[in-house]
């Protein structure tokens, strides 16, 4: 599959995050933080089910500036549902029955995309580890640890850096249908 296809698709996905009007604040339920190049760092977070993959969630982390406008968002694609350290890769546009897992970075203006991040083609150290499933209150738990380096085959802000790390990452919140 072309290197277009998938980042369309990655695209698709993140801006069907993106998309949440005021009314669906309420699906942003948890708490969250890491170190986002040595920088304190956290957001408002949700996890929802993978249209795609059965037994797979998707999660986005965001900030906004005070006037609620989104600035940024990690989001994680295709996580197993299952208690684990599930290893993300550069690619995530497989089948459903496939076990990779993905993530993305992405920072910009209300619906304006500056910068794109992927995880790097050979990376083997960027992980989301799910530490505690509640099934019955659809609760997760868990950390996350990744690199992500921005795309520079598309345009994006000058002065954003080549990688962004996440380090220290940790997170609690409520799986919505």
């Amino acid at each position: 599959m072309s290197h277009t296809k998938i980042y369309t698709a990655f695209l698709m996905v993140t801006l069907a995050f993106l998309s949440c009007d005021k009314e669906e604040e309420s699906l942003y339920w948890g708490e969250t933080a890491a170190l986002k190049n040595g920088s304190n760092w956290n957001g408002k977070i949700r996890a929802i089910s993978n249209n795609f993959a059965e037994k797979k969630i998707d999660i986005a982390i965001r900030n906004y500036d005070s006037d609620g406008i989104w600035l940024e968002t990690l989001s994680f694609v295709k996580i197993p549902l299952k208690i684990g350290e599930h290893p993300l890769s550069y690619t995530f546009n497989q089948p459903p029955d496939d076990s990779l897992s993905g993530a993305l970075y992405t920072n910009g203006y209300d619906d304006e995309v500056y910068d794109f991040y992927k995880i790097a083609e050979n990376d083997s150290t960027s992980y989301l580890e799910i530490t505690d499933y509640n099934e019955q209150k659809a609760e997760i738990k868990g950390n996350f640890s990744l690199i992500l380096w921005r795309r520079k085959d598309l345009p994006g802000a000058w002065n954003a850096p080549d990688s962004i790390v996440f380090s220290n990452g940790v997170f609690h919140t409520r799986i919505s249908n």
